[in-house]
């Protein structure tokens, strides 16, 4: 690397380790879960709670970039440095890291700027509806979304992902309405945002795996969009303080449900029976010990027993809650538990199956000392949370065998 380079490298960013992350580092690429969900959005200011999220989901010795304390994010956008010729080589180098521990694959347009221009490459950015500060850009880079087909086993379900994917982005961008609400995400609270895409993702891969028609595949996403558009439209003090408290009130739900009434005057899309049930009963239990109605089972909508899961399992990893989240294993370990009783069996165990973290070959932070890459399942059907896992020390360990011991003592 020539002296300008490196002298140019040293005043636009900084090249630190996950670790070494503090408060008041402003990231200048997305952060993504193993899961291949997001966890931080680009040029991100941290404050030491987010700091300490991050160094706590994402391996220590992974690499980020940060912006020089030389820089502000407003300097560095006047002066288009997200074109930086080096900042783009190390952006390739973290791909390259990130794609070895994430279990999804990540692509360079989940990292750069959509301004960007690649050098050599003839296409223009993104036109202005997919730019840096419309959610279907957010939703579209999320490496989980736009890998979506890539993951399916068959071409038939391959073919039906890719046009749902195209179904649903056409959607939301001939609605206007709807996609000025969506965009008002952003400017309300990132993890709401982040929330918002990441059970979209979440619900369509359940949704597909049930085989429902691309027409109801996309009413799902909707749905799960409808939710946090809603939520996006109370005041932010007392979803701060639904946040804290961890618990459904009364209250709350009637002004979520007061909001979406409301938008239902702008979205005729609101009035389908099968969106309107699904925002309805979002917090019933399969048990019937839920909410607002107390339904059990079957009658509980679909599209609400779907969305209840990933719902859940994204809180739980996000840490929505004003905590520091756990890992991807640990939720579907609680979603699991619950099956029967807040859960849909028969659908918490497509979720399992489907799910990137439980596959043979695959990378696994089980706990702090069982770390390492899974052989198989002694018992898949049922226990599918405990793999084989080769240690990286070498050594081999039955997951399942470690449970019963510890059940045992």
């Amino acid at each position: 690397m020539s002296n300008k380079n490196k002298h140019e490298r040293d005043e636009i960013f900084i090249k630190k380790q996950i670790k070494d992350l503090e408060s008041e580092d402003i990231i200048l690429h997305p952060i993504y879960r193993s899961d291949g969900l997001m966890l931080i959005k680009q040029y991100k200011a941290l404050s030491n709670d987010l700091a300490l999220k991050i160094k706590q989901m994402v391996p220590g010795v992974l690499p980020a970039i940060v912006l020089s304390p030389k820089y502000s994010l407003e300097a560095f956008n006047e002066s288009q440095h997200y074109n930086n010729d080096t900042l783009i080589t190390e952006l390739e180098k973290i791909c390259s890291a990130y794609s070895e521990y994430m279990q999804v694959p990540l692509e360079m347009s989940a990292l750069i700027d959509a301004r960007t221009r690649i050098k050599d490459s003839n296409e223009a950015p993104e036109e202005a509806i997919y730019s840096e500060d419309s959610y279907i850009s957010f939703l579209c880079k999320s490496p989980f979304f736009s890998t979506f087909e890539k993951r399916l086993e068959s071409s038939h379900l391959q073919l039906r992902a890719k046009k749902t994917k195209e179904l649903l982005i056409n959607t939301i961008k001939s609605n206007k309405i709807l996609l000025d609400k969506l965009n008002d995400i952003k400017n309300y609270k990132d993890i709401i945002l982040l929330h918002s895409i990441n059970t979209t993702c979440l619900t369509l891969t359940i949704g597909l795996s049930l085989e429902l028609a691309e027409e109801d595949l996309v009413d799902l996403a909707v749905t799960n969009l409808l939710i946090d558009i809603s939520v996006a439209q109370i005041p932010k003090a007392q979803f701060e303080s639904h946040l804290k408290t961890k618990i459904l009130d009364t209250a709350f739900y009637n002004i979520h449900l007061e909001q979406l009434k409301k938008l239902s005057q702008d979205l005729a899309i609101i009035r389908k029976e099968s969106i309107i049930f699904g925002v309805l009963d979002q917090y019933e239990y399969y048990n019937g010990k839920g909410y607002p109605k107390g339904k059990k089972e079957s009658d509980i909508s679909l599209f609400g027993r779907i969305i209840s899961i990933a719902q859940a399992y994204d809180e739980m990893v996000g840490g929505y809650f004003y905590n520091n989240g756990i890992r991807p294993i640990q939720a579907l370990q609680n979603i699991w538990e619950g099956r029967g009783a807040k859960f849909d069996p028969d659908i918490i165990r497509i979720f399992i199956d489907r799910t990137t973290v439980l596959k043979v070959g695959q990378h696994i932070i089980h706990s702090s000392i069982h770390q390492g890459t899974i052989l198989g399942f002694t018992d898949f059907v049922n226990y599918p949370l405990f793999p084989i896992i080769e240690l990286q020390n070498g050594n081999i360990v039955d997951l399942l065998e470690v449970e019963n011991h510890r059940k045992d003592n």
